[in-house]
């Protein structure tokens, strides 16, 4: 009895290679018509679907490969003598091998022609995903293969197996046919996302679909998990009704392959790094996914130095992120104390070749300028969604609520202020100086007690505090922040409005002098 391998892509990448394998292994090679000149051009026999089906292509090809020849060559058990029985009475031969992927309509989805509904319409595979998934449901009998990365590894299969019955193991048929399923489910979310789009409107961009579907690609290994005994991987995740999250691109320049922690100090990094003003030079530190260093500098060399004063005991082992790129001078600062990553938007060549003599450090080249989408977060029994609290308001949308007009030194400073704060975990305060961060307190379970952990902290390090502004990423429940803010000689504060008694918040900042603008909108970050 003949053996079919049925071949039909849009993809011809690896085509002439897998074609030439297949039919040195005794298989007769069917193909659809753009395949199948794809195997002409290459001088590879072949039959064409329509002779081996007696039925030629129907309603500008729309039905080609819907025919009981080929699903039954498909989806025939090789196992149920029955099933045999009837194919020899329907003159069907076994298809063994099943080579298909989709029409591109994913390719399309950010180009003009996405646009055109109609055009896109006609990118909606209808034949291919139903070949596939038969191969794919029969995967003990026939091999379903939806991805061109995998055709070396069925080659060599072949070439290594030729007195085998069947050279192809389970594991390997059941890893494929998990790939067309998951291949199956991201191509239908796009397509259901797109026209589930059309039917909303405009404005789906920001509301929450009802239903839909997130599909994970495995990018790579991590070293290790949250801890050293947890196993852990970066997936990329994908959603057809639901824009994700599309942080910016990284490239790693030296250093060790990153952790769980690592990826989630990156993430903190980015992030920080996207809010950080531009037109000065900047440089951050963190620690725990918490900013401990913020300070403006002249060079980057200089921002280093002052972001490095900010916490003199917390800044070690941390993650560095400048805004500007790291030449010689700034490499040698930053080498000068150990860290665990450096995030930038570039590197001189030299001052890339001195990070590089630390073997351990981590060295990432991100470009910030594409980040959109929402979050999602998992929790026991679901996963939370979220639009990212990414272009936050600056302190210019806020309002001074109180009679004191504040420097523009102070006012530079609290903008710094208002964009730090909202990278702190909450409960948030945060102590800025002369564009240097000098008090943090985060994650406390009262706001107080972050202000008298902020101010703790600047005094430890020796910092000056008059003079100093604030910012906290909610309202103040009590004035009695804003009294012993106030108390140090904290002379401009930012928070949020909102709370009951933001009344007697005003008062006291009118009583001791204090500049208190008033934001519309909080950052807290859980």
């Amino acid at each position: 009895m003949k053996k079919y391998a049925l071949l039909s892509v849009s993809d011809r990448t690896g085509l002439p290679q897998l074609a030439q394998a297949l039919h040195s292994a005794g298989y007769t090679l069917l193909a659809t018509s753009g395949t199948a000149k794809a195997l002409e051009a290459d001088k590879i026999p072949w039959t064409s679907v329509e002779e081996y089906t007696g039925l030629a292509e129907l309603l500008d090809g729309r039905v080609k490969t819907l025919h009981p020849k080929i699903h039954g060559g498909i989806l025939a058990r090789r196992d149920q003598s029955h099933h045999l029985s009837q194919m020899a009475q329907a003159d069907i031969g076994p298809i063994d091998v099943v080579v298909v992927n989709l029409y591109p309509f994913t390719a399309y989805l950010d180009t003009e022609r996405a646009s055109d509904p109609e055009q896109m319409t006609e990118l909606v595979d209808v034949g291919g995903p139903t070949m596939i998934r038969a191969a794919a449901k029969n995967h003990r009998f026939v091999l379903p293969l939806v991805d061109p990365e995998d055709y070396a590894e069925v080659i060599a299969k072949l070439s290594s197996s030729k007195s085998a019955a069947d050279p192809f193991p389970l594991e390997l048929r059941r890893r494929y046919a998990s790939k067309v399923f998951t291949t199956l489910s991201e191509y239908d979310g796009a397509i259901a996302g797109y026209f589930g789009g059309l039917s909303q409107g405009e404005e789906t961009g920001a509301k929450m679909p009802d239903r839909c579907s997130i599909t994970l690609s495995k990018v790579s290994e991590l070293r290790y998990g949250e801890n050293p005994h947890q196993s852990a991987a970066l997936y990329k995740a994908s959603s057809g009704q639901l824009k994700l999250f599309n942080g910016p691109t990284w490239t790693q320049h030296g250093g060790k392959e990153l952790s769980y922690n690592n990826m989630l100090d990156l993430d903190a990094g980015i992030r920080i790094l996207s809010d950080l003003p531009q037109e000065t030079t900047t440089v951050a530190i963190l620690k725990h996914l918490n900013p401990c260093g913020v300070a403006r500098g002249a060079t980057v060399t200089e921002a280093v130095q002052r972001a490095k004063e900010c916490d003199p005991r917390s800044h070690f082992g941390g993650v560095l992120v400048s805004n500007r790129p790291v030449d010689k001078s700034a490499a040698e600062e930053i080498r000068g104390d150990f860290a665990e990553l450096v995030i930038a938007p570039g590197f001189t060549p030299d001052g890339l070749e001195t990070l590089q003599v630390s073997k351990n450090l981590r060295i990432l080249k991100v470009d910030v300028s594409l980040m959109e989408g929402f979050d999602a977060r998992t929790i026991a029994g679901g996963i939370l969604v979220q639009q990212p609290d990414i272009n936050r308001s600056r302190i210019a949308h806020a309002t001074l609520v109180s009679s004191r007009t504040p420097s523009d030194e102070e006012l530079s400073d609290l903008e710094l202020a208002w964009r730090i704060v909202g990278h702190v975990k909450s409960n948030a305060i945060v102590l800025v100086r002369d564009g240097l961060l000098i008090g943090v307190g985060a994650g406390q379970m009262s706001r107080i007690d972050s202000v008298e952990l902020a101010i703790r902290k600047a005094k430890l390090h020796g910092h000056l505090l008059n003079g100093a502004v604030a910012a906290s990423d909610a309202f103040f429940p009590f004035p009695d922040s804003v009294e012993t803010l106030s108390a140090e000689g904290i002379t401009c504060i930012v928070a949020p409005a909102g709370a009951r008694r933001d009344d007697d918040v005003k008062a006291v900042a009118n009583e001791r002098g204090v500049s208190l603008f008033f934001a519309s909108d909080r950052h807290f970050r859980h």
